[in-house]
């Protein structure tokens, strides 16, 4: 219904809640309504009607005639609506300029601890990364931030939706070996990750089963702890590793996992 729409748009872009969005489209449709005329024309609570009432009017959108028994009109639709954009804009702008203040505030109060934050070597930094969306935002990470190597044994997932992840990273200069299973080989199809193999841009071989799939860029590694369940859930748990002794051992499984591959 028209009423609905109007009510809907007061109350999502005017700020007003629900009894002063009716309360007002009863006052544009009527003209001047005291408190106990609202209660029988719109929807607004009798016992409600003299708060909202006071309530339109402080907010501008209806003008009150004191009497025996106050009456109210609408302020027209066409001033308060703009007047209200007036204003809104004017606050967005000085809210605005208060982040880029708080912004600018704060990192030159937080620099001394970006400056000190000096990677020390040989010290394990671990985390666990859990569910499908946050293990796409750690990878896409690693990729951002590659600027050395990729390796990637990859059993189905990352080549196929990270693809252009792993492109821009190539790039940048990063040199990439990609193993991956004969599944995924069929779904890259004409992919950029295949143009790029025949093009000698990247390294790509194919594999019979990977036991441990693994994301390794420089100096981090990424992989999946083996839980059926919780990747039937999107819910897998996912190991990050910034450790160079790490990285070893796993760059180790990956160039036995190469030995084994054939040429895609």
């Amino acid at each position: 219904m028209v009423k609905d729409r109007m009510v809907e748009l007061l109350q999502e872009h005017f700020e007003l809640n629900l009894y002063e969005a009716r309360a007002y489209v009863a006052l544009v449709g009527f003209g001047v309504l005291t408190p106990a005329e609202l209660a029988s024309v719109s929807e607004v609570p009798a016992p409600r009607t003299y708060d909202v009432l006071r309530s339109l009017e402080k907010k501008g959108f209806a003008i009150s005639q004191p009497g025996k028994v106050n009456k109210y009109r609408p302020v027209h639709p066409q001033n308060i609506l703009e007047k209200f954009i007036e204003e809104w804009q004017e606050r967005v702008a000085e809210e605005l300029e208060l982040k880029k203040k708080a912004k600018e505030e704060l990192l030159e109060l937080m620099s001394p601890l970006i400056e000190t934050e000096i990677p020390k070597y040989g010290v394990e930094k671990v985390w666990v990364v859990r569910g499908i969306r946050n293990a796409t935002l750690k990878t896409k990470e690693m990729f951002e931030e590659a600027k050395e190597q990729i390796l990637l044994a990859d059993d189905g997932y990352i080549a196929i939706n990270l693809e252009s992840d792993i492109i821009k990273a190539i790039d940048r200069g990063a040199k990439a070996k990609i193993i991956i299973t004969e599944n995924v080989l069929h779904r890259l199809g004409t992919s950029k990750i295949m143009d790029y193999y025949k093009a000698g841009k990247l390294e790509l071989k194919v594999i019979d089963k990977l036991e441990l799939p693994m994301l390794i860029c420089d100096d981090e590694v990424f992989f999946a702890l083996e839980d059926m369940a919780a990747r039937y859930f999107n819910y897998e748990t996912q190991i990050w590793i910034k450790d160079f002794r790490v990285k070893a051992l796993f760059e180790g499984k990956f160039n036995e996992y190469w030995e084994q591959a054939k040429k895609a």
